[in-house]
């Protein structure tokens, strides 16, 4: 190490105390049906003009809670078709990822979550229309390791919990 600077040494040193991990959860699954929606995604009921990119979701008022929603990550499964027309719709890893940025209204929603046009695809086939699903919270923990000390932060319905 004597070719790096102190300042070099340092960063080092504290780079080599510090270990992260990641580790996800995803709380108690309940089942529904999975709807989507297509471009443009602003303004939304959440972020109004701000861009929260696509992998994201309008919950209907099962979820919704009165905007408690917004911000919320859920993990969204598909299970089977609803209809005949396409039989086996789910395709890929057949699990999303998607964050709540909007409500999908009581008169017009037909499904327990609207998913966008990028999340529904990336686990389903888009002529089905519908899927049956299952559905989680999704929760982040983030586990930070020093040379002294352990903290876990969780990041849960978009608070950030620190112990």
């Amino acid at each position: 190490m004597a070719f790096l600077s102190n300042n070099s040494r340092i960063a080092l040193i504290l780079f080599s105390c510090l270990v992260m991990s990641f580790h996800s959860s995803a709380s108690a699954q309940n089942y529904g049906t999975a709807t989507y929606y297509t471009p443009p995604y602003m303004p939304s009921a959440c972020y109004g003009f701000a861009d929260q990119g696509v992998m994201i979701a309008a919950a209907s008022e099962a979820i919704w809670n009165g905007g408690g929603a917004c911000g919320q990550y859920y993990q969204v499964t598909c299970v089977s078709g609803t209809n005949a027309g396409t039989p086996y719709p789910c395709q890929g890893s057949s699990s999303v990822v998607v964050k709540i940025v909007d409500l999908c209204p009581a008169g017009s929603c037909r499904g327990t979550i609207d998913l966008s046009q990028e999340a529904f695809a990336s686990v389903a086939d888009t002529a089905s229309g519908v899927i049956n699903i299952s559905y989680q919270q999704y929760v982040l923990q983030l586990i930070i390791h020093t040379a002294s000390q352990t903290y876990d932060l969780f990041i849960y319905n978009t608070h950030v919990l620190f112990f």
